[in-house]
C-alpha cells in the first residue's frame, strides 16, 4: 500500500511538472511571437492587463490607448496587446511577470526584455503621455534614470525622474522618500519641482490611506501652480461622494474663485450642482460645463455632465445629443448606461 502511495504522489509532481513546463513554454511562446511582430513593424511593443471592472483599467483606455487624440501617436510607435482575465494565459502571464494589480502595463524592447512597467492610473494624462513620448524615443528608461540617479543620488533633476518612476510604477513608499529627499534638500525651490513633490506626496497619500489631510494643506497653501485644481479635484469629489452638499458648495466656489479659467474645477462645480438638484444654478452650472468643454473638447466625461445638466433641466434631446458625443470619444458603459435612461419615456 505505501509503494502504491508513493507511486501516486510521484505521478502527481510528474503531471504538475509537466503542466508547468507547457504553461511555460506557452507563455514564453506568446511573448515571442508578439515581439516578431511588433519588431516586424518596427515599433515597441506594449503588454496591457485589463479587467472591465478594474476602475483605472478603464480610465488608461479612455484618456490614453482607446483615445482618438492619442490614435494616431500610439499606432506609429506602439503594437499594443492586451490581455484580459478571459484569455487562457492571462493567470500564467500574470505569474510569468509577478503582477499584483490588474491595471499593469509592461513595455518591451526588440529581444524581448522588459524595459519598463507602469501599475495602475491617476488620471495624469499628460504624464502618462509625456512618459510615452519618451519611451518611443528610448528616452529616460527606467534602468538608465536609475543609474544616473544611482551615479549622483544628490542631483534633484534626476532624484525626480527617479521618483517619477516609481509613482508611474504604483511603488509609492519609494516614490515619497524621494519627494521628500527634494523637498529636504531645496527647501527654497531654486529647482521648482516643490509643487509637484507636494502635490504627488498628498496625492500617494490618498492612494495609501485614504487620508486627505496632505491634499487640504496643498489646496489651501498653494495656488500658483498646475496642480491645485487637481487637489480640489480631490476634495470636492469626497464631498460630493459623502452627499455634503453645502460643503460642496462652498468649496465649488472657492476653488473657483480662485481658478475661474480650470476646465477641471468648472466641471466639477457644474457636476456638484447638477448631483445635489440645486434647480436655480441650472443654467449657471450649463455655462460653466460648457466653457469647460471650450478650453478642454477631448474629455467624455465633460460632455456627460452636460448631458446630465440638460436631462434635469427637462432637455432630453439636447441630454442625447451630448451624451452622444461623449460616448464617441470614449463608449465608457456607464455613459451608454445613462444614455438609455435618457432615451426611457418614463
Amino acid at each position: 500500500m505505501k509503494n502504491l502511495f508513493f507511486a501516486l504522489f510521484l505521478f502527481a509532481i510528474l503531471i504538475s511538472c509537466n503542466n508547468k513546463a507547457i504553461e511555460k513554454k506557452e507563455v514564453t511562446a506568446f511573448i515571442n511571437d508578439a515581439v516578431q511582430k511588433a519588431n516586424s513593424a518596427n515599433k515597441t511593443l506594449i503588454i496591457e492587463f485589463w479587467a472591465p471592472e478594474c476602475s483605472p483599467c478603464i480610465r488608461l483606455k479612455r484618456d490614453v490607448f482607446n483615445n482618438s487624440k492619442t490614435k494616431n501617436f500610439l499606432d506609429s510607435s506602439f503594437i499594443i496587446t492586451q490581455v484580459s482575465p478571459v484569455d487562457s494565459l492571462y493567470k500564467s502571464l500574470w505569474k510569468h511577470f509577478n503582477l499584483t494589480y490588474q491595471c499593469s502595463v509592461i513595455y518591451f524592447d526588440k529581444k524581448g526584455n522588459e524595459i519598463e512597467r507602469t501599475i495602475s492610473y491617476n488620471s495624469d494624462r499628460d504624464l502618462y503621455i509625456n512618459f510615452l513620448k519618451d519611451l518611443a524615443l528610448d528616452k529616460n528608461l527606467f534602468g538608465d534614470i536609475l543609474k544616473a540617479y544611482r551615479r549622483d543620488t544628490l542631483n534633484i533633476p534626476n532624484t525626480l525622474l527617479m521618483a517619477n518612476k516609481f509613482y508611474l510604477r504604483y511603488e509609492l513608499t519609494d516614490a515619497i522618500k524621494l519627494y521628500n529627499r527634494i523637498l529636504a534638500s531645496d527647501p527654497e525651490n531654486k529647482s521648482g519641482f516643490n509643487s509637484e513633490c507636494r502635490f504627488k506626496i498628498a496625492e500617494s497619500e490618498v492612494f495609501l490611506t485614504g487620508n486627505l489631510d496632505k491634499m487640504r494643506e496643498f489646496a489651501k497653501s498653494d495656488t500658483e501652480n498646475y496642480f491645485v485644481p487637481k487637489a480640489y479635484e480631490y476634495l470636492i469629489n469626497d464631498l460630493i461622494n459623502k452627499g455634503d452638499t453645502l460643503n460642496s458648495i462652498i468649496l465649488c466656489k472657492e476653488a473657483f474663485d480662485k481658478y475661474p479659467e480650470s476646465w477641471e474645477i468648472l466641471n466639477k462645480y457644474a457636476w456638484a450642482i447638477c448631483t445635489f438638484k440645486i434647480k436655480p444654478d441650472y443654467q449657471k452650472a450649463l455655462n460653466m460645463v460648457q466653457k469647460s468643454i471650450k478650453l478642454n473638447p477631448f474629455r467624455a466625461g465633460t460632455y456627460s455632465t452636460e448631458a446630465w445638466i440638460y436631462f434635469e433641466m427637462g432637455n432630453k434631446e439636447k441630454a442625447i445629443e451630448e451624451q452622444n458625443k461623449g460616448i464617441m470619444i470614449y463608449p465608457l458603459p456607464a455613459y451608454i448606461q445613462d444614455l438609455g435612461k435618457f432615451k426611457s419615456p418614463k
